[in-house]
């Protein structure tokens, strides 16, 4: 068992002392091989003096104990405070002149005396056990010089040392212990630890290099993620041995910092044993499922055990076998997956199954050595732990460099059949080139005979657009045209009425003058202004009529001009309405008028507003018309003109309660020749047109709403004419 411990202490840096058989008595004849633990003969006295540290000193009255017994079976008064411990020896004749080292461990701080003289001070010593400090790093051994003295006497103050986290783990450890043994042997076995920690640091060097390696293979070819997960097990198996080669060296400032690095690298080292299963199964094609799911449970729960056994039990068995068990399973599953892979006949497999057999070599030639009862073992132990890790490692390394070869070499001959293909398809594309060259110029000869005829049809598509618009302007010109004949008739009827009254007045007064009554020829004369005045009235407005008929006709010029909203929305509705009246004598509809007073003039040109108007109040009207001819009982047929300023702008709504529009044709109103009239009725260009003059012509918007059955309304919105 103490090979087996010290074999731990080797692996992970872990303190571990091994224990002796019993001596009796207090002489001290020869030494062991391992030296030998001073067990007995011990007498201990709590409380603080320092007389007592005086080799002439009677402790004949002090108490016996045995200090590397756990602390648990001891007194518990020296767990309470500070106390003394002596222990009187005898050498030797043989050992009286031989330079002699003394080992001591212990879980506290202390100082040692021997024959009164003070030879070594671990840690700050208080009478308050809390406030103990340890020092983390066990300490050298003392050399004891060759005095020719038979006679000695060791005395140490100590003080215990108490932990909350690791009260039970310091409960199964050991008070304090000293082990003497021979200054030549000691050399040698430190000779022996210190040569094992270059081999870990080499281990540490050698794996993490192939990590490096791989993850340059995986920055390169990311698809191959065998070589990640290799990176993965080199990396944590390359910082675990470091951390075992580096613990001895970590100024830690607490056991519990020790402890904690310890348990971290226990961890690295499961971990890589994971990592190496993981990049198994990536490289023989296998899945990995619940069973590698569930052998990371385990090890995870091993690990958890083994950190739960060391904060209760310090690094004893069942903290070892926790950590050793993970290894076991982790391996396990490794040689599965390469047992598998030899069985499929995988290529490749082999050269993993070396690494693992020359593993196993290593394992069954590190087992008698560990059992083994000579001072080499622990040299011999650390130079086996190369040749368990290493070889795996390589072998999975030399896998991934053996498929990167084939891979390498599959690549080159592909390259060489592609030059071949290269070759071929370059004279392929010679021929298409010639054969396309051909083409081309036919292609052209097309391309210009198709480009002549549809620039043909384009210049017939354009004159049938013109036509189409001019067309649309008859149509709303013969529209306006019919209201305009029925508005001219009333000023006309007062003309021929007027002039008829003045030619029969003109004949009164011929007669009047003839008879040379003055008074009734100058009446008659101030008739005959009158009438004339009434004519000339009439005239006017019959020719501001067809003054605004040719507006309406001609093509606009594009000039704005400051424009009367209110006025022309006021003519333009009188114009539709009576325009429909025209073609049907009986129908009857209500004008409804918000004009608001004041309302400022807006930058326009007046003909092409007047033609948007026109048409909204026209088919206002036509809307309305349709739903009377329905029979609609109570119905009245309404059209209105709203106008109002809002946010710098001038708003003309053009309402009515006519058949309304559902959604489907409000999103296709504006659209060029789309109409809802019966063929022959309408064009489809009157809103399309209207919609550009208001955004494209004047800068502003013109909106529909609309609810199927219940009416529309249009709104314009012009910007306001600078002042």
């Amino acid at each position: 068992m103490k090979h087996f411990l010290l074999l731990l202490s080797l692996l992970l840096g872990l303190p571990a002392f091994a224990q002796a058989p019993d001596t009796a008595g207090q002489r001290i004849a020869r030494l062991p091989a391992e030296g030998l633990l001073l067990s007995h003969g011990w007498r201990y006295h709590t409380g603080d003096d320092p007389a007592w540290a005086r080799p002439d000193l009677d402790d004949s009255r002090w108490d016996t104990l045995n200090p590397t017994r756990p602390r648990r079976e001891l007194p518990t008064r020296l767990h309470t405070g500070l106390g003394w411990l002596r222990l009187r020896f005898q050498l030797g004749d043989s050992l009286r002149l031989r330079a002699l080292l003394l080992q001591t461990t212990g879980n506290g701080a202390w100082e040692l005396y021997l024959d009164g003289q003070r030879l070594q001070r671990q840690g700050t010593l208080d009478p308050d056990p809390h406030r103990v400090r340890v020092n983390p790093h066990p300490p050298e051994p003392l050399e004891l010089p060759a005095t020719g003295r038979a006679g000695h006497v060791l005395a140490v103050r100590f003080a215990p040392w108490h932990h909350p986290l690791l009260h039970q783990s310091l409960d199964e450890a050991h008070a304090f212990s000293a082990r003497l043994q021979g200054a030549a042997q000691r050399r040698k076995a430190t000779a022996e630890l210190a040569a094992a920690g270059p081999v870990f640091l080499a281990l540490g060097s050698v794996v993490g290099l192939l990590m490096l390696l791989h993850l340059a293979f995986f920055y390169y070819n990311p698809a191959r993620r065998a070589n990640l997960y290799f990176a993965l097990y080199t990396g944590a198996l390359s910082l675990g041995a470091l951390g075992v080669y580096s613990t001895p060296a970590v100024p830690f400032s607490s056991p519990v910092e020790r402890l904690a690095f310890e348990l971290l690298t226990w961890l690295l080292l499961v971990s890589s044993g994971l990592w190496a299963a993981r990049a198994l199964y990536a490289l023989f094609g296998f899945r990995s499922g619940w069973l590698y799911a569930g052998l990371c449970v385990c090890c995870g729960a091993l690990l958890a055990y083994s950190a739960v056994e060391v904060v209760h039990h310090s690094f004893q068995n069942g903290a070892f076998f926790g950590f050793m068990m993970a290894i076991v399973l982790a391996t396990a599953e490794q040689l599965r997956l390469t047992g598998r892979a030899l069985r499929q006949r995988r290529g490749g497999a082999a050269i993993i199954g070396v690494g693992f057999a020359a593993a196993l070599l290593a394992v069954l030639g590190f087992i008698p050595i560990v059992t083994s009862e000579t001072m080499y073992s622990a040299l011999v132990s650390a130079l086996m732990y190369p040749l368990m890790f290493l070889p795996p490692a390589l072998a999975i390394s030399l896998f991934l460099a053996r498929e990167f070869a084939l891979d390498a070499q599959l690549l080159q001959v592909k390259l060489g059949e592609v030059e071949t293909l290269s070759a071929q398809t370059l004279a392929q594309e010679q021929e298409k080139q010639a054969l396309l060259a051909a083409q081309n110029e036919t292609l052209e000869t097309q391309v210009v005979q198709r480009t002549g005829e549809l620039q043909r049809s384009l210049t017939e598509l354009r004159a049938t657009q013109a036509q189409l618009i001019q067309k649309e302007k008859m149509a709303s010109l013969g529209e306006l045209t019919a209201g305009i004949a029925h508005e001219i008739q009333n000023p006309l009827n007062f003309v021929n009425n007027f002039s008829e009254v003045s030619t029969e007045l003109m004949a009164e007064l011929e007669e009047a003058q003839a008879a040379g009554d003055t008074e009734e020829v100058a009446a008659l004369a101030v008739d005959v202004r009158q009438n004339l005045g009434k004519i000339t009235e009439h005239g006017r407005r019959a020719a501001a009529i067809v003054r605004g008929m040719l507006e309406h006709s001609r093509t606009s010029t594009g000039e704005r001009a400051p424009t009367d909203v209110n006025q022309l929305a006021d003519e333009y509705l009188r114009l539709a309405y009576q325009g429909l009246r025209a073609n049907d004598k009986g129908f009857q509809a209500t004008l409804q008028t918000d004009l608001a007073p004041g309302l400022p003039l807006v930058e326009a040109v007046g003909a092409d507003l007047g033609r948007v108007l026109l048409n909204l109040f026209s088919n206002a009207f036509y809307a309305v018309h349709q739903r009377q001819q329905t029979g609609e009982a109570g119905y009245a047929p309404t059209v209105g003109v709203a106008t109002a300023r809002a946010n710098g702008h001038v708003a003309i709504r053009v309402t009515d309660n006519g058949t309304g529009m559902p959604v489907a044709v409000q999103a296709k109103i504006f659209q060029p020749f789309f109409t809802t009239k019966p063929t022959g009725e309408g064009t489809g260009l009157g809103l399309s047109l209207s919609h550009d003059i208001i955004a494209q012509g004047h800068g502003g918007t013109l909106a529909v709403q609309s609810q199927d059955g219940q009416g529309t309304t249009f709104t314009i919105c012009l910007p306001v004419s600078p002042v």
